[in-house]
């Protein structure tokens, strides 16, 4: 019964850690915005420099840690390695939960989002099995010898921070985001009938003879002209439904809405975004660029740069380059979420994104001369790509629970 209770526990936690793990490994740019956020929140953001090595380096940690405790590999190293992370992680979650200083953890990326006191929740759950094993550690060792114990862990490592590098130098392999390739925005940012709706709080702070008083809307004196208004605070009590896409604003150069005209072009339209131009690697790629939009203008496809550049920036872009283009201006925010590249290259219709490309895969103006069936082949290979990595991920793992069955 103690071995039996011993797997569960390894298993429960090593799968939670491998989850959490990989989802933050294939989106590290992702992980790093959400670990320059808790930098910010502890007035520590002269570290953001090396949020990127933070993110790369904790998501491949948490997923080593949790594949080593589903296969049973070195469970005394990394019974002590998950027990630090839950020391470190459970008090931190319980300040975020209480004073809300970040939104979402970011516990497994954008795969799966949960609420502050969900999360703490979670590890105070988790705690349970982490400890079991912990404090079993020592009677249930590695059955590999120390060439095989190797031989995995760096296998494991190795695959993992090639995901994430792969990631960053081109897009991530999988895509939680709301503006994944096939998502129609228009449908993203629309509230189904029937949907669970906020619940506000509205307080009224009123004064009579030098005193304050504070009323709601149903003991509020209506009828009594002696109170004079002072003051009114509105909170939510209970967040309502909220569609995964509800920022998504584009606004022209005369400072128009251009939103819903986009949205609804049944012609393709490719869209540059470039959160911050200043910030853009445009060195080897706006020639690249350019001649997509001078094609798009035979075939009848408008270009169009959405960005969070202040205006002088535009101007100075412009100037610098000659470029010609049509700007949009969006929240950066919403930017940096539709594609990891700045600049990107995103191709939709009719509000559907049909294929997102970084500035390291901006096809040529050879390959774009038919736009809609060179994406989807380009989607296609993409799908092939992904379900290749799954078969790499489960033959590692199948291979290390095939060294544990071999006694030393």
């Amino acid at each position: 019964m103690k071995k039996l209770l011993f797997i569960i526990s390894r298993v429960i936690v090593g799968v939670v850690f491998l989850l959490s793990g990989f989802a933050k490994a294939v989106d590290p740019t992702g992980y790093a915005i959400k670990i320059t956020d808790y930098l910010v929140a502890f007035n520590v953001e002269a570290f953001s420099s090396i949020a990127y090595v933070l993110a790369v380096g904790i998501s491949a940690l948490e997923f080593i840690t949790g594949a080593h405790l589903i296969i049973g590999l070195r469970n005394k190293l990394f019974s002590i390695i998950v027990t630090i992370f839950m020391a470190i992680f459970t008090p931190l979650t319980l300040w975020i939960a209480l004073f809300n200083p970040v939104t979402d953890c970011g516990c497994f990326g954008d795969a799966y989002q949960l609420s502050n006191w969900e999360t703490f929740l979670k590890n105070i759950i988790l705690l349970v099995p982490t400890l079991y094993v912990f404090f079993n550690r020592k009677n249930y060792p590695s059955r590999l010898n120390a060439f095989q114990s190797i031989l995995t862990t760096l296998g494991l490592s190795s695959l993992i921070v090639y995901i994430s590098i792969a990631a960053l130098i081109h897009l991530p392999i999988l895509d939680f985001r709301p503006y994944h390739i096939g998502a129609n925005i228009q449908e993203g940012m629309t509230i189904p009938d029937g949907a669970e709706q906020p619940e506000y709080l509205t307080t009224f702070t009123l004064e009579k003879d030098g005193v304050q008083k504070e009323f709601s809307a149903e003991n509020y004196p209506y009828t009594d002209t002696t109170w004079v208004f002072v003051d009114s605070k509105t909170k939510v009590i209970k967040e309502g439904y909220q569609p995964p896409i509800h920022d998504f604003v584009l606004i022209d150069e005369e400072g128009t809405d251009f939103t819903s005209t986009l949205l609804n072009s049944s012609t393709p339209t490719l869209l540059v975004v470039s959160p911050q131009i200043k910030k853009g690697n445009w060195e080897n790629n706006f020639n690249k660029i350019t001649a997509l939009k001078n094609l798009g203008l035979e075939k009848n496809i408008n270009t169009y740069v959405l960005t969070a550049s202040s205006n002088a920036d535009i101007s100075e872009f412009e100037f610098a380059n000659n470029a010609g283009y049509q700007y949009l201006t969006a929240d950066e925010t919403v930017l940096k979420t539709m594609i990891r590249s700045n600049p990107g290259v995103i191709l939709i219709q009719d509000g559907t994104i049909i294929s997102k490309w970084h500035y390291n895969n901006i096809p040529s103006a050879n390959e774009f001369s038919k736009p809609i069936s060179y994406s989807l082949k380009e989607q296609k290979k993409q799908s092939n790509s992904y379900w290749l990595w799954c078969l790499v991920l489960g033959t590692v793992l199948f291979i290390s629970i095939i060294y544990l069955s071999k006694r030393k």
